[in-house]
């Protein structure tokens, strides 16, 4: 198969898997973002109480979903594995729209738990594709794609809120047609799921298979989860993975208590739309050609830690005076005076806290290219990250002040961020495709010819072509 070049727009080929996958993603966690940052979910500002509840759970379960799901995802594959966690997202968008007609507690709560199982299969299944399935040279292409489409299932979410909502500024909950819109977009995002397939039926460009995929039994896999908790370079980012998603909580929380309803869905929208060229921009740095991959992450952290440490010593500033206890008798409209530095603020600490995840998949996937690993990775940085939020939504929840809640998240981003600098120096290095331990890594066919190790390295890792004979595998 040496010198094959094959189409990259094909079924079987792992850039169009990783988009099938992103719009799954974009259609079930983007739409779920879109809820949040409308404020209380989506619901009434006097309805936080009940949704800070509701996602704790969704947090607390996802924390243990993830980080045992790798295990799952290995046994069940990617399609099943997706397609059942989007189709979990209907319930909880279906618990909202219950509780702002009926207004009981009940079904919402279940919802938390039911969400919380989704949303691990979910994200387990996208960081496994999006940092096993492209070659070391391209990881920061396909996480920027991936991540980007999560983004623009968000600016749909976000788009049909502002249409609606344009000619009201108040804080009234979400119409029906929302909840019914979104439901309906994810009941197709779910089925689409369906389509993904595990790497050993893929094939890269140069002919060569995207990764071995041996069975192994639910015990094995058990095992191969505990173990990863022992790997210290994976333990020293956890306080980076913790904050990850708690700027959700917090933005979500503080627009809800200080705009009216037409300016919250205008920051949601346009915080999204933003943060799609400014990942591209971030992609042209993790995957740039003449620098090697320490040198590119070290500088893509930067690039994203000066503008993030900067956007929450502001918002520690801002929310000094805050008093949660008494909201304020004139929410801020788009249409007001003051909007203009709030929509400044709001952008820069969306859109850094954003690419913050972009960063930690980055160095997640610089770490190892094996699979079973990286499905295990993917997991404990998912679990994490959930544990974090149901943190942060626990103590948001009993209305702690804002700046309490902004200097907590503050202070572990900057420990992530020293972890980081850490890593990038110490552990990261231009390629890790010949090196012990990467089970089930097969050396990309150009990368054979370019090295002039064909011989060697497939006494190393299985080729595509000795991978199919051994194990009767077709690509």
């Amino acid at each position: 198969m040496l010198g094959m070049r094959l189409p990259k727009l094909r079924y079987h080929g792992p850039w169009v898997q990783n988009i099938i996958c992103g719009i799954c993603v974009g259609f079930s966690a983007g739409i779920y973002v879109a809820l949040n940052l409308l404020g209380a979910g989506g619901g009434r500002p006097t309805s936080a109480h009940m949704v800070q509840i509701v996602n704790s759970t969704l947090c607390a379960v996802w924390f243990f979903s993830a980080s045992f799901g790798g295990s799952i995802l290995n046994l069940l594959g990617p399609g099943i594995t997706m397609c059942v966690g989007v189709l979990f997202y209907v319930v909880y968008v279906g618990a909202l729209w219950y509780f702002d007609e009926v207004g009981k507690i009940g079904y919402p709560i279940a919802s938390g738990v039911i969400i919380g199982i989704g949303s691990g299969m979910v994200f387990i299944t996208a960081g496994y594709i999006q940092t096993s399935y492209p070659e070391e040279r391209e990881k920061g292409l396909y996480i920027t794609t991936q991540l980007n489409l999560q983004a623009l299932g968000s600016i749909i979410g976000g788009i049909i809120p502002v249409i609606i909502n344009r000619n009201s500024a108040t804080s009234a909950g979400v119409p029906r047609a929302v909840y019914i819109a979104f439901i309906v977009i994810m009941c197709c995002a779910g089925l689409s799921g369906l389509l993904l397939l595990p790497p050993h039926k893929l094939l890269r460009d140069d002919g060569s298979v995207v990764a071995v995929d041996k069975a192994r039994g639910p015990w094995e896999e058990l095992k191969a989860n505990l173990l990863v908790f022992t790997d210290y370079k994976l333990l020293l980012m956890v306080p980076a993975f913790l904050p990850a998603e708690c700027f959700l909580v917090y933005s979500g929380s503080v627009n809800s208590y200080h705009n009216d309803l037409r300016a919250r869905s205008l920051l949601a929208f346009m915080a999204v739309v933003l943060q799609i060229p400014c990942g591209l921009g971030l992609q042209l740095i993790l995957d740039h050609k003449v620098w090697g991959r320490r040198k590119r992450g070290l500088v893509g952290l930067t690039v994203v830690a000066f503008p993030l440490v900067a956007a929450w010593i502001w918002e520690i500033i801002r929310v000094k005076g805050y008093d949660r206890h008494n909201l304020p008798s004139n929410p801020t409209d788009w249409s007001d005076p003051e909007f203009g530095w709030v929509f400044v603020l709001f952008m820069l600490t969306w859109v850094s806290c954003s690419l913050w995840q972009y960063v930690i998949t980055y160095f997640i996937g610089a770490l190892t290219n094996s699979p079973v690993k990286l499905a295990h990775y993917a997991g404990v940085f998912r679990g994490v990250l959930g544990a974090g939020e149901a943190i942060c939504f626990g103590i948001d929840s009993i209305e702690i002040p804002f700046i309490d809640e902004a200097g907590g998240v503050f202070a572990f981003y900057c420990a992530g961020i020293i972890a980081f600098y850490y890593l990038g120096w110490f552990h990261i290095d231009d390629s890790n495709y010949f090196k012990d331990g990467e089970v089930g890594v097969v050396v990309p066919n150009h990368v054979l010819q370019e090295k002039r190790l064909e011989g060697v390295a497939e006494s190393v890792v299985p080729t595509s072509a000795s991978f199919q004979q051994d194990t009767g595998h077709k690509a």
